[in-house]
């Protein structure tokens, strides 16, 4: 009987217990958030869907097509097409493939970027029907310039930097500018001309006459002795 009683005051403490933290959490703020009407604040650098980022102020695509993302990705799932302009002799970007049912959004595609391109967004609803649909191609990676200068504030990344202005090409001189250098460099050359043409004149008349008196000494009569 005593063993009964024992056990029917346990139960009543346990009860008491589990009625006592129900009270308590009666009174406490809920901790889940009805999603997704109601959609937590994301950290900073949440790693999300892969992107890739434009130039916020002039809207230049800022992927050079180094490769290094698809060189580093673990899973493979970064594909770059690109051709050398003959123009340029540089890379010229085609398409670029992110297929997010392979990546396991690492990070080190982002972390290897030079140009800060390849980023990670702040969304992570991706379901879809098929695998292909999970593949990306360039006009669905490719942010706006709005986009990207939302994430370069948000996630802090370093800027682009803005291209050095091409250098102005000098300025043509005018016809006359032009033709009176030349007339006045015309009229020295023949200045010069004439001043060694009469130096030359004036040597020769020297040497005749010098020869002239040579031969008249010659042909003068000795004295008699």
């Amino acid at each position: 009987m005593a063993n009964l009683i024992d056990r029917a005051v346990e139960s009543f403490k346990r009860v008491g217990e589990g009625l006592k933290t129900v009270f308590i959490h009666s009174f406490r703020e809920p901790t889940t958030q009805e999603y997704p009407d109601k959609i937590q604040d994301l950290a900073a650098h949440f790693k999300g869907r892969l992107a890739l980022a434009v130039n916020p102020d002039t809207g230049d695509h800022l992927c050079i097509s180094c490769r290094q993302c698809e060189r580093v990705c673990p899973d493979k799932c970064i594909e770059i097409t690109a051709h050398k302009s003959p123009e340029t002799n540089k890379l010229e970007l085609i398409d670029f493939k992110i297929d997010h049912g392979l990546c396991m959004f690492c990070g080190l595609c982002t972390e290897v970027c030079p140009t800060t391109c390849i980023i990670n967004t702040n969304d992570f609803e991706m379901a879809d029907y098929t695998r292909e649909s999970l593949i990306y191609d360039i006009k669905r990676l490719t942010l706006t310039k709005d986009e990207s200068n939302y994430y370069f504030d948000k996630k802090e990344l370093p800027r682009p930097k803005p291209k050095p202005a091409p250098k102005p090409a000098p300025a043509k001189p005018a016809d006359g500018a032009a033709a009176k250098p030349a007339a006045a460099g015309d009229a020295a050359a023949k200045a010069a001309a004439a001043k060694a043409a009469a130096a030359k004149a004036a040597a020769a008349k020297a040497a005749a006459a010098k020869a002239d008196g040579g031969e008249a000494k010659a042909d003068a009569p000795k004295a008699d002795a």
